[in-house]
């Protein structure tokens, strides 16, 4: 085991494994599947999931540093190297992923994600993905509301959509596809369901170009525009409605891309775009040093006021 001055463990060192057998219990099985539903998470998300059958916070770490070092057959967990080249990586919370060995466990068990995709785009991309969905998730209960995973959505809707290459892929005209970066939805008390496709944005690429051909967050909002009019969630993936939530990392792009929304001068459709900011995976990264709770308590901007997605 890498051990630093102070006889304390390195958390940059290789998997070193210590102990001969590993045997997951129940909460160990509740932190895999919450990987495998949404990203790499950190560890103080991995432990909201699990602390009702967890002895403290101290357990959960002792526990995924056993999982990263492995046993003679190997790692369950991987701690992704990218987020140790961040510049507060020795004091923020480490981000663990699923190792090839808690799939191949979680696919025997029977509760290993159909559509959760092999993410090939960048770490800070799918670790702020994985952090909103995953906080949305778990304050979803404290206001009695019921988060609807993408696997419960993609195993409901038609069998030609669930058997195609890519569930997620919104089939446009011209032969284009729309891909969201996370689908999900809540189920309100006695009224209803809400759906919302879900982009997060780095703010990585411009809002417009000369070229229309390029990737541009003008060219996907023009995608969705031509999802909405078309009812096409409906007849893809099943759902009753959509709307679509967009994650930036400031205020000021979050209002550029709604002013950009408001000149296509789509009203009916143009409310549907909601946007929040998440200044952590701004530049300057860093793991958020809380859960998101924000993107449920506070409302999210639209171009006709603000809209609270806690609420019908």
């Amino acid at each position: 085991m890498h051990t630093d001055t102070l006889n304390r463990r390195i958390r940059f060192a290789p998997p070193a494994p210590f102990v001969r057998r590993l045997i997951p219990t129940e909460p160990d099985y509740l932190l895999f599947e919450a990987i495998d539903r949404h990203g790499p998470l950190p560890t103080h998300y991995l432990y909201e999931f699990t602390k009702h059958l967890r002895k403290d916070y101290t357990h959960l770490q002792n526990r995924l540093t056993e999982f990263y070092n492995g046993d003679q057959y190997g790692p369950f967990l991987m701690r992704p190297p990218q987020q140790f080249a961040g510049f507060e990586a020795r004091y923020q919370h480490i981000v663990y992923d699923l190792a090839p060995r808690a799939r191949q466990l979680l696919g025997e068990r029977g509760t290993l994600g159909s559509f959760s995709p092999r993410r090939t785009d960048p770490f800070l991309h799918q670790l702020m993905g994985a952090c909103v969905a995953a906080s949305i998730e778990l304050g979803a209960p404290g206001k009695a509301l019921r988060y609807i995973p993408r696997e419960e959505i993609l195993t409901r809707c038609a069998p030609e959509t669930r058997q195609s290459k890519n569930p997620m892929a919104l089939p446009l005209p011209g032969g284009h596809m729309l891909v969201p970066d996370d689908l999900f939805g809540i189920e309100y008390p006695a009224t209803g369901f809400r759906f919302f496709a879900v982009e997060i944005d780095r703010n990585t690429e411009s809002i417009e170009r000369r070229n229309l051909d390029s990737n541009t967050f003008g060219r996907k909002i023009a995608s969705y525009l031509t999802v909405l009019k078309g009812r096409l969630f409906h007849s893809h993936w099943g759902l009753p409605n959509l709307s679509v939530l967009t994650v930036t990392t400031n205020a000021t792009h979050a209002r550029n891309i709604l002013e950009y929304v408001s000149r296509q001068n789509e009203p009916k459709y143009g409310e549907r775009f909601t946007f929040a900011a998440e200044p952590s995976f701004s530049a300057n990264w860093r793991v958020p040093k809380k859960v998101l709770s924000n993107l449920l308590d506070e409302p999210w901007i639209t171009v006709s006021g603000t809209k609270d997605i806690s609420r019908p």
